[in-house]
């Protein structure tokens, strides 16, 4: 069981609930693990303190599995991703980086590392389930990662810094992913949702957005 402090989002528990029992496992601990950067990150008063905190993060996954700490839940729920093949320092490392650079948010190129960075997240859903298909699951999780920090983030009165592009829009739109990466799928959907109106401070749980996702979920459209 996550700690109260790490828990996923209510989003995430939907969505996890349309993979397969391995896909559900994968969610909870990956985006268990993003959350727990994101904490890192919104909670900061000293950047450096956090930069500390986030650097623990990059030693521990360098480390051999029987000296990490088994007791932080999340650290343990990533050990079923590195048995089935994943260098959790090569998939997970820039996704740290990513929220890193939040940090910094007077650096120009800081909203662009982190979309890159958090926006791999989803490579290792794809790496996971062997679908193969790691650019579009890549273009997916920058769009998810932009989105996000918009909804539960910065919300609406930060909407400005969310930017996508008539191509992007109509990829998004279309794009279809194997079924095992379902919930992955649905987050697309939900951001696509929510930049066709324009509104990023609607409730996540309301009927028509749980029905859409339900939909989707069921059929892939």
């Amino acid at each position: 069981m996550l700690p109260p402090e790490i828990r996923i989002s209510p989003l995430i528990g939907l969505v996890s609930a349309y993979g397969d029992a391995s896909m559900q496992s994968w969610c909870v601990a990956l985006f268990a693990f993003d959350a727990q950067m994101a904490s890192i990150v919104r909670g900061a008063r000293e950047p450096m303190l956090a930069q500390i905190r986030l650097q623990w993060w990059l030693d521990v996954m360098t480390q051999p599995a029987a000296l990490r700490p088994s007791a932080n839940p999340v650290v343990a729920g990533l050990l079923p991703a590195e048995a089935a093949g994943v260098d959790l320092t090569a998939a997970l490392g820039p996704v740290v980086r990513g929220w890193e650079a939040l940090l910094a948010p007077n650096d120009a190129g800081a909203w662009q590392a982190y979309v890159e960075g958090r926006g791999q997240l989803f490579t290792v859903f794809d790496q996971l389930a062997g679908t193969g298909v790691r650019d579009t699951s890549l273009r997916l999780g920058r769009i998810w990662a932009a989105w996000s920090w918009v909804r539960e983030d910065a919300g609406a009165a930060d909407a400005q810094r969310f930017a996508i592009s008539a191509d992007d829009l109509a990829w998004l739109a279309s794009v279809r992913l194997p079924r095992r990466l379902r919930p992955l799928s649905m987050l697309g959907r939900a951001a696509l949702l929510d930049i066709r109106r324009a509104r990023f401070d609607l409730p996540p749980g309301r009927p028509a957005l749980f029905a859409a996702l339900v939909w989707h979920g069921l059929t892939g459209w």
